[in-house]
């Protein structure tokens, strides 16, 4: 069994991703793993003081939305787990799927170049696909009915 590897986080369109992954490990019978990675860097100039409680609140709402995503997963049949992992994102997705034989990464559409560049050097560091998952919510509407 391979596993499926979904990087998810707290916008919008992450929905959209976790559940296009349930999908796919679903059809594909994978283990699915989604994943959050705790960036502080990511709010910009942050004191030196508020860094631990900024680290805090993103890993409890990372956390959350993870435990949801798993739960939904697990209603629909999926053999699911979550990983919070802390640090740049790049490097720990890398990480992450090097040391979990990871079968795919799936990410969210890019809305820019630098999204996509992104997803082409994390497949090019780690010789693992990125699939790269649309987010039109208006299709995913239409979808589920």
């Amino acid at each position: 069994m391979g596993v499926i590897v979904c990087a998810t986080g707290n916008g919008d369109t992450s929905r959209i991703v976790q559940n296009r992954a349930v999908d796919i490990a679903r059809r594909e019978r994978k283990r699915l793993i989604f994943i959050h990675v705790v960036d502080v860097k990511r709010l910009g100039d942050l004191e030196e003081g508020l860094v631990p409680a900024a680290e805090m609140e993103l890993a409890w709402l990372g956390q959350a939305v993870l435990r949801l995503a798993r739960d939904r997963a697990r209603r629909s049949g999926v053999d699911a787990d979550i990983a919070i992992r802390y640090g740049q994102v790049q490097s720990s997705l890398e990480a992450f799927v090097r040391e979990h034989d990871t079968d795919v990464l799936l990410l969210g559409q890019p809305t820019n170049d630098a999204l996509l560049d992104f997803a082409h050097q994390v497949e090019e560091d780690t010789g693992v696909p990125v699939q790269l998952i649309t987010t039109n919510q208006d299709t995913e509407r239409r979808e589920r009915r």
